[in-house]
């Protein structure tokens, strides 16, 4: 019996063993096979390409070159985001609540395999955001009228700044890359694989020397932390 049970655990160890060289061999043919893109050739991508060239970059190990792709990904649907929050806030703050709601994709994991995976992911972001924004309202002193704004009038408006989505984009990666930049190299590389790569605290842990799933946790609450102070300063920590 006892014999048994060994030989049984011995296969199911080779059977582990088997899986993890497969594994290994496909992040393997993955790492050599993949090409990082430069921006203006991901902009030439479909959605789906776009979303296969996401997972081939996270099996690679090229997490950065992942995140530029979803940066892309992200800013295509910024009219679609607009128009689901013109549905759930007011019409002069749709813009802002957008670009919150933009950088906050940018700053999570996606780890679907289809566009609508990618929508349903987007779309609990942007709900999500829309009651953030109630949420912070409500602890803020009512805001002063635009000079621009006709008073009593909520659909009636002047010229206002704006930029366009190419230009919303590149402030994107900048406001992100600048709030990477005030983590040291080990703290950055726990925030590419754990919040961009969408690995586990454990996995992170098994992959860098020296850190502990409280670790992981506490390095990715401050980049959350320092990423919502930059998109809205004024706000309650």
């Amino acid at each position: 019996m006892a014999s048994a049970r060994l030989a049984s655990g011995s296969g199911a160890t080779v059977r582990q063993l088997r899986l993890l060289v497969a594994d290994s061999i496909l992040r393997s043919t993955a790492a050599v096979s993949f090409q990082p893109l430069p921006d203006h050739e991901l902009q030439k991508l479909s959605d789906d390409e776009l979303i296969e060239y996401i997972r081939n970059s996270r099996n690679a190990g090229e997490l950065a070159a992942g995140r530029r792709a979803l940066m892309v990904l992200v800013c295509g649907y910024e009219r679609d985001v607009k128009r689901r929050l013109s549905l759930r806030v007011p019409k002069n703050v749709v813009d802002d609540v957008a670009h919150d709601a933009l950088v906050k994709a940018i700053a999570a994991a996606f780890d679907g395999t289809s566009v609508g995976e990618f929508r349903s992911w987007l779309h609990t972001i942007v709900d999500r955001t829309s009651v953030d924004f109630y949420r912070r309202a409500e602890r803020r002193p009512k805001e002063s009228i635009l000079p621009s704004e006709h008073a009593g009038e909520d659909d009636v408006w002047g010229a206002e700044p704006s930029i366009d989505s190419e230009a919303g984009a590149v402030e994107l990666r900048i406001i992100v890359e600048e709030v990477l930049e005030t983590f040291n190299e080990k703290h950055r590389q726990v925030i590419e694989v754990h919040a961009f790569g969408g690995l586990t605290a454990g996995e992170v842990c098994d992959r860098i020397e020296g850190m502990t799933v409280d670790n992981v946790a506490q390095i990715a609450s401050r980049f959350r932390a320092k990423l919502r102070a930059r998109l809205d300063p004024g706000g309650a920590p």
